[in-house]
């Protein structure tokens, strides 16, 4: 770490020089001006250690996993029903890859051409589909990684990456768990402040104005894997994950409880894991247009599997018709009731 002068620096902090340099703030000094506070509940659902790292994103973790396996694989089978930047990874590793499908009920089809030196990545949708994928692993002769990018409360003994920022309000991060150790690791550390300016400017000015500075957020994701940041470490100390799992759960069975009836997906009853959204596929002609207009964000999850796959497949139907119904901790039981009234009016 370079050296400064801390005389300089305690002037600086205290409001008698300009250009003060945010990198200074690496010493922990006393006093000065004051910083933001955040609580320590310290119930983040995943321990760092030998084999769990803390990295810069969901894609930096997947690829933490696989710098790591004991011999390179045949090819690595990857799911059309997943976000493009799995493949990230893949490409920077030089790793030969192929695509697999889903069914309507995001049950994976596993190729009849797997063999034991294969990678298989199975994902559990939403936190909602650890059944189908310990089905599915079981099934193949070779090592299987699950993208719980998703399902970040999800347990297996099988590797697997995760993204904290789906679940709360941090800018970027990644956790990558395995049942061998994770030796190589990114040298460099990430580092999050101006990344996580949308956080900001949603608390201020509400999700439009901060869908922009969102965007470059995570173009900027599209870097080598690093460590996760200080920033977004502290944060993941700040949130009562156990708070947000049970109010996860809460909202997911009062939303279910009111639209299985015209739901396509056949979704447990109760919720195996906190889930990342309650998934709606009910054929409802302009729902999302009219939820949106009600005041609902709904993306379109993944657009680039629409573009890559042709219309009568079940990825495409998904990709196009399925809702992510928000169910997050922001909400309560009485948000989910009005929710599931503007659908069923």
């Amino acid at each position: 770490m370079r050296q400064i002068n801390r005389r300089a620096y305690v002037r600086l902090a205290l409001g008698g020089g300009r250009g003060y340099n945010a990198g200074m703030a690496m010493f922990d000094m006393m006093g000065g001006f004051m910083e933001l506070e955040l609580p320590e509940h310290d119930n983040f659902p995943h321990e760092e250690g030998a084999s769990c790292a803390f990295v810069s994103s969901g894609r930096a973790a997947l690829q933490t996993l696989l710098a790591n396996l004991p011999r390179e694989p045949r090819f690595v089978f990857v799911p059309r029903f997943v976000c493009d930047t799995v493949l990230q990874p893949l490409k920077r590793l030089r790793l030969r890859v192929r695509r697999y499908n889903c069914d309507e009920q995001l049950r994976p089809q596993l190729p009849a051409d797997l063999s034991e030196n294969d990678v298989l990545i199975l994902a559990n949708y939403f936190g909602l589909t650890g059944g189908a994928v310990e089905d599915a692993a079981r099934r193949h002769p070779g090592l299987s990684i699950v993208d719980a990018t998703t399902a970040l409360f999800y347990r297996t003994e099988r590797p697997c990456f995760y993204s904290p920022r789906k679940f709360c309000g941090v800018a970027d991060g990644g956790v990558a768990r395995a049942p061998f150790p994770l030796d190589l690791l990114p040298e460099e550390e990430d580092t999050s402040a101006v990344r996580a300016l949308h956080l900001l400017v949603r608390l201020e000015e509400g999700l439009e104005p901060a869908a922009p500075v969102c965007d470059a957020a995570e173009e900027d994701l599209n870097r080598g894997p690093l460590l996760m940041s200080p920033l977004t470490r502290r944060l993941l100390q700040a949130y009562d994950f156990e708070s947000i799992a049970r109010r996860r759960r809460e909202n997911y069975a009062a939303l279910h409880r009111r639209l299985r009836g015209i739901n396509r997906l056949e979704l447990p009853d109760e919720a195996p894991s906190a889930p990342f959204c309650y998934p709606l596929a009910s054929g409802i002609p302009d729902l999302r247009d009219e939820l949106v207009d009600s005041g609902v964000a709904l993306p379109l999850l993944w657009p680039e599997v629409v573009k890559a796959t042709s219309a009568e497949t079940a990825e495409n139907r998904l990709a196009r018709t399925l809702l992510p119904l928000p169910l997050d901790q922001r909400y309560s039981v009485d948000d989910m009731e009005e929710l599931a009234g503007l659908i069923l009016h």
